[in-house]
């Protein structure tokens, strides 16, 4: 079987979903008999693409934020899968005739992209992969309220009519796309996540940096966005600090357009550092020198940072949002709380020695079979090519 990933955008952006991209690609082609590859559109349709995204947020446009990772490290991941950019869209479509499956994103423009840019009849069967949360259920922007609408509309349900299946990654998802595409294959498979393979990491990529001694360090990892809570943050730095600042440090990692509130945050509070973006494999280490994780995102699918620290033993609180809380027990790895208040709540108790599972990372290890999450993406992608004649795997 060959698998063709599609996103339109870079793999160089170096998010959570490129990252999965890429070790599911390469992952999938160690089985016997699969082959994963990943296309995307090139540099100058991504220059052109990441500008009306920008326009539509009314942020401003940073070229850097495309290249957070270099080519040479994403094919040196990739093992035995390729990538490939195009250049145009015939280009796409001439080369997905040798493949069995085409897996994309379930991005607003993305079926679109594929329905006019290609067409459904005239690519392999089309699954996408629900990585972005079609409801926010913390919805306090106008942005997300409008993604609500849009993902939920007539609109986005005719253009994505030609998907053959979908994969969701939480329980949530799972019963909102079954209501909105009825006659759809629809498959939850969480991510295929090697904990004890990313922990080891930590002795062999050190973080460059050392965390505050004697005192409790709190870290933040993720996209300085909307989307990523930067704001929530912000405001639990301001309400914890002032009773804990001598016993507190917080420690933050990432890059993105609210980098400025981050900035002012630490010239605020001796005790913040801002550390800018981080490779992933020395966040392992990150993880490892943290009392405590914390995700203050208003929407996920089922976030890497959170498995990441929890694959290192260390307990995470996040808001009570799909992909969290699948990934969350209360009073065993953490906490999920259902405000800023609640969050300041836990938080302090933390602080203040509140104990949770007496061993975090084999409790999250238990929850995650990586390779029986494999074995089933391979079978839901057989599945859905149906009776399409396999193609040859490249000798």
């Amino acid at each position: 079987m060959r698998v063709a990933y599609y996103a339109a955008t870079l793999l160089e952006i170096g998010g959570g979903l490129e990252k999965y991209f890429i070790e599911t690609a390469r992952d999938l082609s160690e089985l016997d008999g699969v082959q994963v590859d990943i296309f995307t559109m090139d540099d100058a349709f991504n220059l052109r693409y990441n500008r009306m995204h920008d326009f539509y947020f009314g942020r401003k446009f940073e070229k850097h934020l495309l290249y957070r990772e270099s080519y040479e490290s994403i094919t040196a991941k990739l093992g035995k899968a390729r990538y490939l950019k195009n250049r145009n869209y015939a280009e796409l479509r001439q080369r997905l005739q040798d493949y069995d499956v085409l897996y994309a994103r379930n991005e607003f423009t993305e079926p679109f992209l594929i329905k006019f840019g290609m067409g459904y009849r005239r690519v392999p069967p089309v699954i996408f992969g629900c990585h972005i949360p079609h409801l926010y259920l913390r919805a306090n922007s106008f942005h997300a309220r409008l993604h609500n609408v849009l993902y939920t509309s007539l609109l986005y349900t005719w253009a994505a009519r030609g998907v053959t299946g979908f994969h969701v990654i939480n329980n949530f998802s799972k019963e909102v796309y079954r209501k909105q595409f009825p006659r759809a294959q629809i498959a939850r498979i969480y991510y295929p996540f090697d904990a004890a393979g990313f922990a080891a990491k930590a002795d062999r990529f050190l973080f460059q940096g050392e965390f505050a001694p004697h005192r409790f360090n709190i870290l933040w990892a993720g996209r300085l966005t909307q989307q990523k809570g930067v704001q929530e943050l912000v405001e639990l730095i301001d309400r914890i600090n002032p009773r804990h600042q001598d016993r507190v440090a917080w420690q933050i990692c990432g890059d993105g357009d609210l980098r400025p509130l981050v900035l002012a945050c630490r010239d605020r509070w001796k005790n913040v550092t801002y550390w800018g973006h981080v490779e992933n494999t020395s966040m392992a280490s990150a993880y490892r020198k943290a009392d405590l994780f914390i995700s203050t995102s208003g929407w996920e699918g089922y976030p890497y940072n959170v498995q990441e620290a929890l694959a290192l033993g260390r307990p995470t609180v996040a808001f009570d949002i799909p992909g969290c809380n699948d990934l969350v027990d209360n009073g065993q790895n953490g906490y999920v709380v259902k405000s800023v208040e609640e969050f300041q709540e836990r938080l302090q108790a933390l602080i203040g020695g509140a104990k949770l599972h007496p061993d975090i990372a084999a409790y999250s290890r238990s929850r995650n079979d990586p390779a029986g999450i494999l074995k089933e993406m391979a079978a839901f992608f057989e599945s859905c090519a149906g009776d399409r004649p396999r193609k040859k795997l490249p000798v």
